[in-house]
């Protein structure tokens, strides 16, 4: 039976750039997926220029841009009462994209397969195979494939997070609910827009993004999920009245011929898991997922998978892989902290909107600090380092004088989920991986029945955390 080096589990935009990372570098891949491609799957299709740029070092970006993908130059982003604009200069700011995931995974995939992996679509993995504790491969339908490493690349529902008790933790309930359809005949000069604004005092808010892609335009509401039901009873007329809600958007589309049906995404959180074991590593949304006020999970995923290559390839060539595997895994929490609380925070729908107003404002007022916002998307600027201690001195005392006011008329919502996020701040920082009690998450342990004790003690933690 053949062993490769490395068996991903996984084929978009995780496992699939992880493959040629790999096989360029003279490893024997396998590529496993499930699904035939172009296949959809659910994603805000923006990629931001990190991300793309990593697409530039593996010579994929060529094949990409071949496929005539939007070019994101401006965006536009408003509050409820504030609104700027900014322009994204890709000589200075960086390439970013809006592509369909049809178009660009199966690019991917291709690329994977022209690199020299083996590539096996239509391919189900039941779970993965460990003898004495370790991961040896994976079983799939069509039979077992053996590796010295086994790649979780798998998304949310991770059937190799699943088989190896991969723990979650610091973990934070889904703000939004997101609903999003494709139209064809929208002007591409429409851009690119975020916007959430508030519903009213205790009822929440609701946020919209609009983005151009390759041939045609994707449009999202998203109203607070604990309003699902009432806007899954009839999805298509609410659709329709949250677009109303936002003009700029409404406005895109009209004339417009919507492709396919609306899409929901009812079942999801915010997480991380436990990302390393003995011959495994979880990598992409199987290892992290955040909301997707951002859109940096593709991004994201493109960068873990180019550090995690530098790691695989020297832990196999040295006979230390679960050693490197650790320290990725310890690495991909460090730089993902600030975005996933920044994630989460944009995520929740019952923030006061006198925060976002006042935020939001300075950008509208300050070209310069317009600029640090958009430079947030593309990790130029950390998000807790936005404003200056001297911006946020000022902002400060008005930001909490209109929170007391506001909180008066909507029974404290606002103001408890403002302080729910306080909490959650807190319970991150306490499991940074720069902190004594999370830095032991990523300690070696010994033995298969010590790594299941502390798989079962990370499930508690998270469960705290969350």
């Amino acid at each position: 039976m053949t062993v490769f080096d490395v068996v991903i589990v996984g084929a978009r935009c995780a496992g699939a750039p992880l493959a040629v990372m790999l096989a360029q570098r003279g490893l024997s891949v396998c590529v496993v997926d499930k699904a035939q491609f172009p296949s959809e799957t659910p994603s805000t299709s923006a990629f931001q220029s990190n991300g793309i740029d990593v697409l530039r070092r593996i010579g994929v970006l060529d094949n990409v841009l071949a496929a005539g993908p939007y070019t994101i130059e401006n965006a536009t982003i408003t509050s409820t009462n504030c609104v700027f604009r900014v322009a994204l200069d890709p000589a200075e700011y960086g390439q970013s994209l809006g592509m369909r995931r049809l178009t660009m995974d199966k690019i991917l995939i291709d690329s994977a397969v022209d690199a020299g992996a083996d590539v096996r679509t239509g391919c189900l993995v039941e779970h993965v195979i460990t003898e004495n504790g370790r991961a040896v491969g994976v079983a799939t339908r069509d039979g077992e494939i053996r590796a010295r490493l086994v790649v979780g690349a798998d998304g949310r529902n991770s059937t190799v997070a699943t088989s190896v008790g991969a723990a979650e933790y610091c973990t934070h309930p889904a703000g939004r609910l997101p609903t999003w359809a494709f139209y064809e005949g929208v002007d591409p000069a429409v851009g690119f827009y975020f916007r959430t604004v508030n519903q009213g005092p205790g009822l929440g808010s609701s946020a919209y993004l609009g983005l151009p892609l390759d041939g045609c335009f994707l449009a999202s509401v998203n109203v607070p999920m604990d309003q699902r039901s009432e806007f899954l009873a009839d999805r298509y007329t609410n659709f329709e009245t949250e677009l109303a809600r936002f003009p700029a958007l409404a406005e895109a589309v009209r004339g417009a011929t919507r492709v396919g049906p609306i899409r929901v995404m009812q079942k999801w959180h915010n997480y991380f898991r436990t990302s390393a074991g003995p011959g495994w590593v979880l990598v992409g949304d199987a290892g992290n997922f955040k909301d997707y006020s951002l859109g940096q999970g593709q991004s994201d995923a493109f960068r873990q998978a180019e550090r995690l290559s530098d790691h695989i390839e020297r832990g196999l060539a040295q006979g230390t892989l679960d050693t490197e595997t650790r320290q990725w895994w310890r690495w991909r929490d460090q730089d993902a902290w600030q975005m996933y609380l920044a994630n989460c925070f944009l995520g929740e729908p019952y923030l006061p909107t006198a925060l976002a107003d006042t935020l939001f404002g300075i950008g509208a007022r300050d070209a310069n600090a317009a600029q640090r916002f958009a430079l947030v998307f593309n990790k130029g600027v950390a998000p807790l380092r936005i404003l200056t201690a001297r911006q946020f001195a000022r902002v400060a005392p008005t930001i909490v004088a209109k929170v007391v006011a506001e909180s008066r008329h909507d029974n404290m919502r606002s103001l408890r989920a403002l302080l729910g996020m306080a909490r959650f701040a807190a319970m991150l920082a306490t499991q940074h991986p720069k902190s004594p009690w999370g830095a032991r998450r990523y300690r070696p342990v010994a033995g298969r029945n010590v790594w299941m004790r502390r798989q079962r003690e990370l499930a508690v933690s998270g469960r705290d955390c969350a």
